[in-house]
């Protein structure tokens, strides 16, 4: 038995160089939702499914926003849009916290929000609208799952040419 253990031990100690770094020392890996595929990202997360995802990363001065099958590198829609046609707002008291980040491509306006509720559960949605939300036609509405959510809205995106938006 005494060999056996030795014999597995010495197997494993040898295998172990050809394994990428990254696997080799999983104490160091980074957490599943750090795994962003840019420098910047804005948002990030899963449709409540998981077969989706949807991302929104500063690429200076424009904002790219991808949208389409988890892990995909081609999307099913991905566009990039000068920094001045996006916008950023949020609100927090007691009882919610909501964030909201807004893609402008012509006259499609695609709405990100994420928070908290007066339950103080989490959410996460995506919404699509022909013209001004609270005047245009809502084309989608798409459940993200709140667990996956990387959310940096903050007011450091007025330093990337992002406006603060008053429709809170």
């Amino acid at each position: 038995m005494k060999h056996i253990v030795s014999h597995l031990l010495l197997s494993a100690g040898l295998m172990l160089p050809m394994l990428p770094s990254a696997y080799a020392d999983i104490s160091h890996a980074p957490p599943p939702a750090a795994l962003q595929h840019c420098a910047k990202p804005v948002f990030y997360a899963k449709t409540a499914n998981h077969k989706k995802e949807v991302e929104i990363c500063i690429v200076s001065p424009s904002v790219s926003y991808s949208f389409g099958k988890t892990g995909d590198t081609h999307k099913e829609m991905s566009i990039t849009i000068p920094s001045d046609h996006a916008s950023y707002a949020y609100q927090s008291n007691q009882a919610i916290s909501l964030q909201e980040f807004t893609v402008r491509n012509g006259d499609t306006r695609y709405l990100i929000s994420a928070g908290t509720n007066g339950e103080g559960k989490p959410f996460a949605s995506i919404d699509v609208y022909k013209g001004a939300p609270d005047s245009g036609k809502r084309l989608a509405e798409i459940e993200l799952d709140p667990h996956t959510v990387v959310n940096n809205i903050s007011h450091a995106l007025s330093e990337e040419g992002i406006a603060e938006s008053d429709s809170l």
